[in-house]
C-alpha cells in the first residue's frame, strides 16, 4: 500500500472540503451584502440550502414552496353539555356547544380566533339491556344498548384578529356563555323561565354583536355499546385551572370567589380514593352535513363529514378513556358571492388514543375546467357518489406527493398540480361525564346530562411543497404552524 500517496489523497480531500465551504460562504456573503434579489437571489439561495442540507432537503424551502404553503389550525377546544330522556324506544334531547379554534395565516403572521356557538336538538329511536346511574363520581351497572338518532343544529360564529384576538375572544365568551345560559332558561324552563329568563335578559344580559358567520348541522348518528363496572370516582380539584372541565367561566356577573384569587391548585392529583373496575367497547357512525354563510366575504361553505370511531378500555384507579380509534374523512365545498365554486377541501382525520393526524388538501378552482373536475368526480358512479368519496378520504388522504401521469383522473391532477396541503399532528384529550339513570329492557326509561370537553394543540406540522422537475412534492418543515 501506498501510505504517502493515501496520505496525499486524505489532504486533498480535505483541501478541497474546506475550498468548498469557502466558496458558499463567500458567495452567501456577497448575495448578502450585494442585495441581490428577484430570481436569481432566491436561485443562489435555494443551491445554497440544498449543498448545506443535502441530507434533508425538508429544511431547504424555495419561493415556490412558499407560494404552497397553507393555513393552518394550531390549537381546538370544544365543550359541550348535553340532556336526552329515554321513554320505550323513542330518545329526545338538547344539547349546546362551543367551540374555540385558533389558526394563523402563515404569509402574514396573523392569528385569527374563531368562537363557535351552536345549539342542538336530537330525535332518536334504540334499545336495550341493562341498568346504570352515573354520578359524578359513581358509576354502576352493565349496559348494552343499539341507537340511532337525528340531529339537527343552528349557530354562530364570531372571528377576532388582530394583537388583542385572544384576549377579545376571551371576553366574548364568557359573554356567549352567559347568554346561552339564559336562552337555555328560557327555552326550557317553561312559562316561568320565559318571563324570568326574558325579564333578565332585557335588564342584564350581555350584549352580542352580529355574528360574523352563520351554520346549520344536520347529523345522521348510530351507536352500539357494551360497557360493565362499579366506580367510585376521585374527588374534585379545589382550584382547577382554567380551562379544564371543572372550572367556571366568569361572566360579566360572576364576582371573582376566594379560589379565583388564590390562585392555587393542588397539581398532586386527587387525594380522595378510587377503586374504579370498568371495561367498555362503544363502536359509533356519523354522517354530517354543516352549512355555513360568511356575511362578511358573501361565501357559502357546504361540508358533508362521515365518521366511524372505536373506543374501548379499562379502568382500574386511573380515570378516563384508555382506548380510542377514529377515522373521520370530510369535503368542504366553497362558493362565491357570484355563485361558482370557488374552492373544494379534503380533510382526512384519525385519532389513535391521544394523538390526532390530520391532513387538509384545498384546491383552488379557477376556471370551469377545474369545477368540472370536482363535479365529474363526484358524479363517478364507480365512486359511490359523494358518500363513496368520503369513505374514502378515511384512508386516502387525497394528498399525492408523486404525479398521477397524464391519463389520471382530471381532479387528481389538478389536485397535484395547485393544492395546498398541510399534515398536522397534535396533542388530543377528550372528557366525558354523564350524569343520570337508565333502565332498559327491550325499552327504556331514563335521563341523562353529559358533559363533553375535547383538546387540540399542534405538536408538529409539514406542507407540501412545489412540484418538482420529477414530479414530487415532498412534504416541508411548518413551523409557523407551531405559534
Amino acid at each position: 500500500m501506498n501510505i504517502e500517496r493515501q496520505r496525499s489523497d486524505s489532504g486533498e480531500g480535505s483541501i478541497n472540503y474546506i475550498a468548498v465551504i469557502l466558496l458558499i460562504a463567500l458567495v452567501t456573503s456577497a448575495v448578502a451584502v450585494a442585495g441581490i434579489g428577484g430570481l436569481i437571489g432566491e436561485s443562489i439561495k435555494d443551491a445554497l440550502c440544498r449543498v448545506i442540507n443535502s441530507d434533508d432537503l425538508s429544511r431547504c424551502e424555495t419561493r415556490h414552496d412558499r407560494a404552497f404553503k397553507p393555513g393552518c389550525t394550531t390549537q381546538l377546544a370544544v365543550d359541550g353539555y348535553s340532556g336526552t330522556v329515554d321513554v320505550l324506544i323513542f330518545r329526545v334531547g338538547r344539547d349546546y356547544q362551543f367551540m374555540r379554534t385558533t389558526s394563523i395565516d402563515p404569509a402574514t403572521g396573523q392569528r385569527t380566533v374563531r368562537i363557535t356557538a351552536i345549539k342542538g336538538g336530537t330525535a332518536g329511536v334504540g334499545t336495550g339491556v341493562g341498568v346504570g346511574f352515573n354520578a359524578k363520581n359513581l358509576n354502576v351497572g352493565a349496559d348494552a344498548s343499539a341507537d340511532a338518532s337525528v340531529r339537527l343544529g343552528v349557530g354562530d360564529a364570531w372571528e377576532f384578529t388582530g394583537p388583542n384576538a385572544d384576549k377579545d375572544a376571551d371576553k366574548f365568551e364568557s359573554d356567549i356563555r352567559e347568554q346561552y345560559s339564559i336562552d337555555a332558561v328560557k327555552e326550557n324552563g317553561g312559562l316561568v323561565g320565559q318571563i324570568g329568563g326574558g325579564i333578565y335578559d332585557a335588564f342584564a344580559g350581555p350584549d352580542i354583536r352580529s355574528p360574523d358567520v352563520r351554520r346549520y348541522e344536520g347529523e345522521l348518528n348510530l351507536n352500539g355499546t357494551l360497557a360493565a363496572g362499579l366506580g367510585l370516582g376521585p374527588k374534585d380539584p379545589k382550584d382547577p385551572p382554567k380551562g379544564s372541565r371543572h372550572y367556571e367561566y366568569e361572566g360579566r356577573h360572576r364576582k371573582p370567589t376566594w379560589r379565583d384569587k388564590a390562585g392555587e391548585y393542588d397539581t398532586r392529583g386527587s387525594d380522595g380514593f378510587s377503586p374504579n373496575a370498568r371495561a367498555w367497547v362503544s363502536v359509533d357512525g356519523t354522517e354530517k352535513i354543516i352549512y355555513e354563510e360568511n356575511k362578511k366575504t358573501g361565501d357559502t361553505t357546504l361540508t358533508m363529514l362521515l365518521a366511524g370511531a372505536a373506543s374501548y378500555g379499562e379502568q382500574h384507579v386511573v380515570d378516563g378513556n384508555q382506548g380510542q380509534r377514529t377515522a373521520v374523512g370530510a369535503m368542504s365545498f366553497t362558493k362565491g358571492r357570484d355563485g361558482k365554486l370557488k374552492s373544494v377541501t379534503f380533510t382526512q382525520t384519525h385519532i389513535v388514543d391521544g394523538r390526532t393526524t390530520i391532513i387538509t388538501t384545498q384546491v383552488p378552482l379557477k376556471t370551469d375546467a377545474d369545477r368540472q373536475a370536482v363535479i365529474d368526480h363526484l358524479a363517478n358512479p364507480f365512486g359511490g357518489g359523494p358518500a363513496g368519496k368520503m369513505l374514502t378520504l378515511t384512508w386516502d388522504d387525497m394528498a399525492p406527493t408523486e404525479a398521477p401521469g397524464p391519463n389520471a383522473d382530471p381532479l387528481k391532477q389538478l389536485i397535484h398540480r395547485e393544492g395546498k396541503t398541510s399534515r398536522v399532528d397534535y396533542a388530543s384529550s377528550q372528557n366525558n361525564e354523564e350524569y343520570g339513570a337508565s333502565i332498559k329492557l327491550g325499552l327504556k326509561l331514563g335521563g341523562n346530562f353529559g358533559i363533553a370537553n375535547t383538546r387540540r394543540e399542534v405538536q408538529s406540522a409539514q406542507y407540501l411543497g412545489a412540484p418538482q422537475s420529477d414530479g414530487r412534492r415532498p412534504y416541508k418543515r411548518f413551523p409557523e404552524c407551531r405559534q
